[in-house]
């Protein structure tokens, strides 16, 4: 039988972390020509086995063995690609990249465009003192390679767009782009499609399902705790359970491992060939936003009011002449698609935006730029974003992480006082993680965070909720908890929500108005 391309061991104790014990007793091994699943609950350690198979994470406990070695000899990890939030939330950090680093048009420069980032001398991770002899056939096949991939993931109109600007959903196809361009000998997802419109999961997923389906270099692993998102064609399932046991773990019933071949363009085309490319898109044009709900009530207090309002970035109209308002009371839903301007126009109310101060923009009564604070506005507002998420420290303890919501920074400001730490300990109890405090956010997993991060947003008890897709990521009884929790927390008439979201089933039952980037249908 050949060498495996991965083996992972575990002792019969597992691997602790941070007072938790998962896997115990693994022992996972991975063939040539299999493509596996994996599926558990918030807190099963789906993305620690990704990070482990990655070699992200070291662990002393735990033992690896790669079947393969990297590019030009290397370290067999650096054929090993990642698509995941752990890995878009480092794409940024290793660009110092900051939270609203994304609105800032001076900054956005400091990261390269994406076309440079799938450049084939970024692909193959060549330094600029490194020398490399490419023959002309190979530079020509990395070419229709990259057209065909750009072509795939709809990204050609992205490409003169700085990474920091692109949206959640952009970003997530370039690191999918960047990862077929490299061909590696393991491709590992997790939860893939968090965050994304229908449009871009739809092209993810046939992404990864060819990759499944055809004779490729490339072994693909799927993590999710949506069990309808695993590609029909894996050949093997491990699933854990809430404590991090292994429930099952084979081949999936009547599905039969393929041979593994030389590496291939997206699509099974052989790498050599593939569609020639064609004139760069068109860029698209300026967002079109229906307003939907009831007749305003005339008393309740305007917290946001936008007039007319625009966002340009250089020659690309996102959204123009629009006017919103939204009071007291009311709970909005914006739905779009990605790179619609959603997270823009929330970016307006937190005060991130500096196009907010070419606009009339005006908050809690107050138009920005006529010298208010902007601390003032924060103070009254509770914000989850997948921005605000990647710049989270992942060291610090989960009890600062929800006491930094009372400083209005992504770290611990004000210290640990009796009468915080009671109000961060009540806000984690909500979400269900009060055993929790003392683990570093990092430790946990994706879903886990992002709860934490909801009780970060409801600590100070704020009178406006800015929730961007907070249920990224969640299992079924998080989400629901989640949403039912937002329902309670707008039973009290002083609570207004903004909510975007890309998905039915995560839309809570209070909301009273609607935002619909070109008055298309509710999320899907």
């Amino acid at each position: 039988m050949s060498r495996p391309l991965v083996s992972l061991s575990l002792p019969a104790e597992g691997l602790d972390l941070g007072g938790r014990r998962l896997f115990p007793g693994l022992r996972f091994v991975w063939r040539r020509g299999e493509h596996w699943g994996v599926v558990g609950p918030n807190g099963s350690g789906k993305s620690v086995l990704v990070r482990l198979l990655s070699g992200d994470l070291f662990a002393p406990e735990t033992e690896i063995e790669y079947g393969f070695e990297g590019p030009r000899g290397s370290d067999p990890e650096r054929a090993v690609a990642t698509v995941s939030l752990e890995r878009q939330a480092r794409l940024l950090a290793e660009m110092d990249a900051y939270v609203q680093m994304r609105w800032n048009a001076s900054e956005e420069e400091a990261t390269p465009a994406l076309g440079a980032w799938l450049s084939q001398d970024a692909v193959e991770d060549v330094a600029p003192w490194e020398r490399v002899d490419r023959t002309p056939r190979s530079v020509a096949a990395f070419a229709r390679r990259r057209a065909a991939v750009v072509r795939e993931m709809r990204l050609g109109a992205l490409l003169d767009r700085h990474l920091v600007s692109l949206s959640n959903g952009e970003t997530r196809r370039a690191l999918l782009a960047r990862a077929l361009l490299a061909a590696p000998r393991l491709l590992l997802f997790d939860a893939p499609y968090v965050g994304l419109d229908a449009d871009s999961r739809r092209i993810l997923s046939s992404a990864v399902d060819r990759l499944v389906a055809a004779r490729s270099a490339s072994a693909v692993l799927l993590a999710t705790v949506r069990r309808e998102e695993l590609p029909s064609g894996l050949t093997h399932l491990l699933e854990l359970d809430a404590s991090g046991r292994v429930v099952r773990q084979g081949p999936v019933p009547g599905a039969r491992p393929k041979k593994a071949a030389s590496p291939r363009a997206p699509g099974g085309a052989p790498s050599g060939t593939g569609p020639r490319p064609g004139p760069r898109p068109a860029v698209p044009p300026p967002t079109r936003w229906v307003l939907s709900g009831p007749a305003p009530d005339p008393r309740a207090r305007r917290l946001v009011e936008m007039r007319d309002a625009s966002v340009v970035y250089g020659d690309r109209i996102v959204f123009e002449h629009l006017d919103w308002t939204v009071r007291a009371g009311e709970r909005w839903l914006l739905a779009g698609p990605n790179g619609s301007g959603k997270t823009t126009l929330l970016a307006f109310v937190i005060g991130d935006h500096p196009q907010a101060y070419a606009n009339d923009v005006r908050l809690f009564g107050v138009r920005r730029g006529s010298g208010e604070s902007i601390w003032g506005i924060k103070r009254r507002i509770g914000w989850v974003s997948p921005e605000l998420h990647a710049c989270m420290d992942r060291g610090a303890p989960v009890l600062d992480t929800v006491l930094s919501g009372l400083d209005d920074t992504p770290f611990l400001h004000g210290g640990r006082t009796p009468a915080r730490i009671r109000r961060a300990r009540a806000a984690l109890a909500s979400v269900g993680l009060a055993a929790a405090e003392e683990a570093a956010f990092g430790a946990l997993s994706g879903g886990e965070q992002r709860l934490v991060l909801l009780a970060r947003a409801v600590v100070k008890r704020p009178p406006l909720l800015v929730l961007d897709e907070p249920c990224q990521n969640l299992d079924r009884p998080n989400r629901e908890r989640f949403v039912a929790l937002v329902d309670a927390l707008c039973a009290d008439p002083a609570t207004t929500l903004l909510y975007v979201t890309h998905l039915a089933d995560t839309e809570p039952r209070c909301i009273t108005h609607r935002l619909v980037a070109g008055g298309g249908p509710p999320p899907a």
